[in-house]
């Protein structure tokens, strides 16, 4: 009997230890015994359907019926029919609602590549399971938003639910003598878009899904008396209860042939695991490509299964010379021993590319501080290691055997190295934290002045969106003398536009930069990406701001947002204190949309040209007038701006005040979900014989609203 089918006769119900039998005096016909068969079996598949009645366009949802629970007819050699008991205790469903997998046909052997989405949601109802599945972006991914408009359109309707199941209970013989099993212990953990319902015996066929324990469990009836006879068959179990008691020469033959029943069925089972143990091996072999000899080989000497997997992985040791498998698991008290080395190893490169000042002044800006905050700066053991040490260890910390390796093969193993299904090898995912952390800082400590007198807005995606400004009531009306109250009209109010576009960039790093331990390639890429994207933004808001010789983008009426229509052009002449004044005074009489409340605005910002900015700040700070200088005339706009902000961004003489952002807003930045720091992704190099990372910021620049602010031309 080989591993792939292990079959014993449990008597624990009969109330005695495995090896003995009850006494004839105890025992009755209603008592079961249970015979367990353990054999591994492939991850399998189910047909299921899209409700079209469920999908929303603007989240890309659909919501899919993933199992009733049907019979369904499996097996090669030994058929069987395969039920799914939906009983909240039998079903895993932890890993369907952690992030499972949106899948094209099981096809989880092409890599990310083939994943189109993400399980949102998933349960069990009690007669069916239901999920929420949801697409990935069309500008994120072509090929996904190609199979969601097919959904969309009911081009394709099938969905298939992969699974594995751990325990199978034979319920009834079934239809044609082909028994039914019930599986009582299963796991479903991704749901594929198909282009038809799955067959009865589908299952996958893609690399890496190799086959599980499974428990066949059968109850059989037990129609004999027990003697107290030293065995575990079920044969010699009733002879001896025969010869014991004396029995009648009918019963000793009854006794035989159920011995030799039970020895039919004992050998059909060996028989079908021997086929599968075959099978399975030559299947192996075969993925390995090592061809049929070591398949013949390994069947004919009969090992077994896991054997045949140690040999497999010592021949592939042996013709490439570098992997191996590792021996034993780690275990460690308190933080996950990879997330150490992660921290360790970043800390070593930030140390050496001279970044850690730069990240500590970004853990105190608050677009930083949250993701900086824990990020270790002590290398410890990994002080003064080259990237080419790091990768050396990335792969020793693996197992992967790195003697004699040459620094471009050694670099491009730590590079590819994969450790389990659909992992990224740990040389690269330091490479990504370290590049991220630093462009984040970069992107957060380099100066700009556009958060100094914009707002910023949060848009759901990348169409556009809407922004409502509500007019007022005014007062209340007085009554008349017969105490009649009037209706009051709503007043209407203003809208506004704003929508978001994607900006970014493809940069990469060579395996020669990291042969020749060029951390400048990550300190100067990662600091000029992230200024970068933070120069996108001043530059776009400037650039917004100066559109009509300075008078700033036109509105939905077709005029500029500063326009004497607007009563937002302020007194004209040299910048003094007498213009300023008079510039606040009109700022202070502006009206709601509705004209009936005036805002009574105060003006907070001074935005000038840099060549205007010492005469700014001695205005806002004297005590008197700058410009009497006889008589001491108190200065009527002394304190008048909480920020003085002056840029070269700005030429000759016209200057701007503005009201607080956060009281009436004139220009806003709109992140797309709130995401206002700049996304890196990465993948192996295909331009570059290395890593490349793709950075990308998807933000919009719009005025929203002209009355609280004032532009003088000066003079």
């Amino acid at each position: 009997m080989t591993s792939l089918a292990r079959r014993t006769l449990d008597t624990s119900s009969l109330g005695v230890p495995a090896g003995r039998v009850k006494p004839r005096s105890t025992a009755t016909p209603s008592e079961r015994a249970v015979e367990r068969v353990e054999r591994e079996i492939p991850p399998l598949s189910f047909r299921a359907a899209i409700r079209p009645d469920s999908i929303n366009p603007e989240r890309r949802t659909a919501e899919v019926v993933w199992t009733t629970g049907a019979r369904v007819l499996r097996g090669f050699f030994d058929r069987y029919y395969e039920e799914l008991s939906l009983d909240p205790k039998h079903v895993r469903m932890a890993r369907l609602n952690n992030g499972a997998p949106l899948v094209d046909s099981h096809s989880l052997y092409n890599g990310v590549r083939s994943v189109l989405g993400v399980v949102e949601s998933a349960k069990l109802e009690s007669k069916r399971g239901t999920a929420v599945v949801r697409f990935a972006k069309a500008e994120d991914d072509p090929e996904a938003d190609a199979v969601f408009r097919k959904v969309k359109d009911g081009i394709l309707q099938n969905i298939s639910v992969g699974y594995r199941i751990y325990k199978l209970e034979k319920i009834e013989d079934g239809a044609a003598q082909i028994p039914v099993y019930r599986a009582t212990d299963w796991e479903p953990h991704e749901i594929s878009i198909v282009p038809s319902g799955a067959d009865d015996g589908a299952g996958f066929r893609g690399k890496d899904h190799a086959p599980n324990p499974c428990v066949f469990v059968e109850h059989h009836q037990e129609k004999r008396t027990m003697d107290e006879t030293e065995t575990t068959t079920a044969g010699t179990e009733a002879a001896g209860a025969a010869e014991g008691a004396g029995a009648a020469p009918g019963a000793a033959g009854a006794a035989a042939e159920a011995t030799r029943a039970n020895d039919a069925r004992v050998t059909d089972l060996a028989t079908r695991a021997e086929r599968e143990r075959a099978g399975a091996i030559r299947t192996l072999v075969k993925r390995a490509r090592l061809g049929d000899e070591l398949a013949t080989d390994l069947v004919t000497r009969g090992v077994t299964l896991d054997a045949a997997r140690a040999a497999v992985l010592d021949k592939l040791a042996t013709a490439d010379e570098q992997i191996r498998t590792e021996q034993h698991v780690r275990a460690e008290a308190g933080e996950d021993e990879a997330d150490k080395w992660q921290r360790g190893a970043a800390a070593a490169i930030y140390q050496r590319a001279m970044m850690i000042e730069t990240i500590r002044a970004a853990q105190k800006i608050p677009i930083a501080a949250e993701q900086l905050r824990d990020i270790a700066l002590d290398p410890g053991e990994f002080r003064g290691m080259s990237l080419v040490d790091l990768a050396r260890a990335s792969l020793e910390r693996r197992g992967v055997k790195v003697r004699g390796l040459e620094k471009m093969r050694l670099v491009g193993e730590a590079l590819t190295f994969r450790s389990g299904l659909n992992t990224t090898s740990d040389f690269a995912v330091l490479l990504e934290n370290v590049m991220h952390k630093t462009l984040l800082a970069a992107y957060a400590t380099t100066p700009d002045t556009w958060r100094r007198f914009c707002t910023t807005r949060s848009v759901p995606d990348f169409r556009v969106s809407n922004f409502y400004r509500n007019g007022s009531f005014g007062t209340l009306d007085s009554l008349n003398e017969h105490g009649e109250f009037k209706n009051k009209n709503i007043p209407d109010g203003e809208k506004t536009t704003i929508s978001v576009g994607t900006k970014g960039n493809i940069i990469g790093i060579t395996r020669q930069a990291i042969v020749n331990d060029d951390l400048g390639a990550f300190n100067d890429l990662a600091t000029r990406f992230g200024r970068a994207a933070a120069l996108s933004i001043e530059s776009d808001v400037y650039a917004l701001l100066l559109l009509n010789s300075g008078l700033g983008p036109n509105q939905a009426d077709g005029q500029p947002l500063f326009h004497a229509n607007r009563k937002n052009i302020g007194t004209s002449g040299a910048m003094t204190a007498a213009t300023i004044d008079g510039s606040r005074v009109v700022m202070g009489a502006q009206k709601d949309p509705s004209g009936n409340e005036i805002l009574d605005l105060r003006p907070a910002i001074l935005l000038v040209p840099a060549g205007l900015a010492a005469t700014a700040r001695v205005l806002n700070g004297a005590p008197f007038d700058p410009l009497d200088n006889k008589f001491q005339k108190p200065n009527p706009v002394q304190g008048l701006f909480r920020d003085i902000i002056d840029t070269a961004r700005l030429t000759g003489t016209r200057h701007y005040m503005l009201a607080e952002p956060n009281v009436a807003p004139i220009f806003a930045v709109a992140f797309l979900e709130g995401q206002q720091a700049p996304v890196l992704e990465s993948e192996l190099g295909w331009r570059v014989d290395g890593t490349e990372w793709k950075i990308r910021i998807d933000y919009g620049v719009a005025a929203i609203d002209w009355r609280g602010a004032i532009t003088a031309p000066g003079a």
